[in-house]
């Protein structure tokens, strides 16, 4: 795994390295803004899934628990490839001398901060209104309604600050559904607690992406599970609305191009 770390750290300052003499010698800062659909992450394969990271209340006294793994199972078949899982089990417990110290109920993943030999590799996208994200609802039903999408930037990680937003889940059965989520949408929080201060999400640093099940918000527990397949960004005109019953519609990889 070491190794693998090594190779994927390398290949990604090769590719920025890369990018920026491209960038240099195209003279790029002229050219009008790309606004196609652009895949930011796909959770399709054991190093993708393996490089999420994940946490959860029982890191701090706790009793939940959270996993992150790829899924080949019935559910990722339907997509036409693995796919990730993020579940485990939402508890309010916490240990003995735990009590009235810590919040629980809450566990989460994002995805990996990648580093290169010349900083940290974030995402600008200025000229996209949505992130989409393409995920299947499971677990118990009580907590459909206690996930939320965390985004980080760039300037963000200095101070704690997340901007998030609820993750409006619509279907009920099991399947596969894409949501777009207006980055105008999002909210400023710090250390939990709502920002003070009126803040605008960075497009042009998006840093992190990550997903948590917050039952404590709403006092609600059990069973968690949420598939999910990929996030890219869009425009309006690049919404494809998924279709009542069976659903077959898959998100826009390998189509477009992936973020190193």
């Amino acid at each position: 795994m070491a190794a693998s770390r090594w190779s994927t750290f390398w290949q990604r300052t090769r590719h920025a390295l890369q990018d920026q003499t491209r960038r240099i010698i195209k003279m790029e800062g002229a050219d009008l803004p790309n606004r196609s659909p652009r895949l930011l992450y796909a959770f399709n394969t054991p190093m993708e899934t393996a490089e999420a990271v994940t946490g959860c209340d029982a890191d701090i006294g706790g009793m939940s628990s959270v996993h992150f793994t790829l899924d080949t199972s019935s559910e990722s078949e339907r997509i036409g490839r693995p796919t990730a899982k993020f579940h485990g089990h939402l508890s309010l417990d916490v240990r003995p001398e735990m009590r009235g110290r810590i919040n629980s109920g809450y566990a989460g993943f994002k995805t990996p901060v990648r580093t290169t030999l010349f900083g940290k590799i974030t995402d600008n996208v200025y000229f996209h209104d949505f992130l989409a994200l393409r995920v299947r609802a499971a677990g118990d039903p009580i907590l459909h309604k206690s996930y939320f999408v965390n985004v980080q930037t760039l300037d963000g990680m200095s101070h704690k600050t997340v901007w998030q937003q609820q993750l409006p889940l619509r279907r009920q059965d099991n399947d596969w559904e894409t949501v777009y989520l207006p980055f105008a949408n999002f909210e400023a929080f710090t250390i939990g607690e709502p920002s003070p201060y009126p803040e605008m999400i960075d497009r042009e640093h998006l840093l992190t992406v990550g997903i948590s099940v917050l039952g404590g918000r709403n006092h609600t527990f059990g069973p968690y599970e949420l598939g999910v397949d990929s996030i890219w960004v869009v425009n309006k005109e690049d919404r494809i609305e998924d279709s009542p019953g069976p659903n077959t519609y898959t998100s826009p990889h390998p189509d477009v191009q992936k973020t190193p």
